[in-house]
């Protein structure tokens, strides 16, 4: 059996750090053809740079971006990229432990331990589902994975309202990157 060290070691792998000339923040390689999911408020341009775990810098290209979800796809050509393993958002219950691993304020492979409060639309605004989490997030940490404790990404960190960190559940971000039901528009 696997302890949370191992866990949070094997995701810190698959995490990248964002850049885009202002900042940044973190992203996720999705698959082993080198494709990343971030949120579209971490880029900008047609063009970002990423830095992978071991530290390489690389340019990435953005493929598809949602600004209305805040999803963006961007690819790496030929890195060997280690690939998240991907849950299903389906699964997620209250109460349920999750990891969150990111770059929060520069800080490279960060993890925070917390649980999940609510799934669903927030009580007011647009009618957008959310993964509500009680977990440390902070600037740097958006488009980075929320995982269940087995290590699976079952969402992607957008931001903290009230407290709050909210994620995208995974089963969305699938049917973005495939090209279902999202609005996607090449960049």
């Amino acid at each position: 059996m696997f302890g949370y060290e191992q866990v949070i070691d094997k995701l810190r792998r698959s995490t990248v750090q964002v850049l885009n000339g202002r900042g940044g923040g973190s992203g996720f390689v999705w698959d082993s053809n080198g494709r990343i999911v971030t949120n579209a408020h971490v880029v900008s341009g047609g063009q970002t740079e990423i830095i992978d775990a071991s530290g390489q810098r690389h340019t990435a290209r953005i493929t598809k971006c949602d600004q209305e979800r805040d999803l963006v796809l961007i690819e790496v050509a030929g890195t060997g990229l280690e690939p998240a393993a991907i849950g299903d958002s389906q699964s997620v219950r209250r109460g349920q432990i999750v990891l969150a691993i990111g770059h929060p304020l520069g800080i490279n492979g960060a993890a925070a331990a917390g649980i999940i409060h609510a799934i669903g639309p927030l009580g007011f605004g647009a009618r957008k589902n959310w993964i509500q989490a009680d977990i440390r997030l902070a600037p740097g940490n958006s488009g980075g994975i929320l995982a269940d404790a087995a290590g699976r990404v079952i969402g992607v960190n957008t931001m903290i309202f009230h407290g709050i960190g909210l994620a995208i559940p995974v089963n969305e971000v699938n049917q973005f990157v495939v090209g279902q039901a999202w609005r996607a528009r090449a960049a």
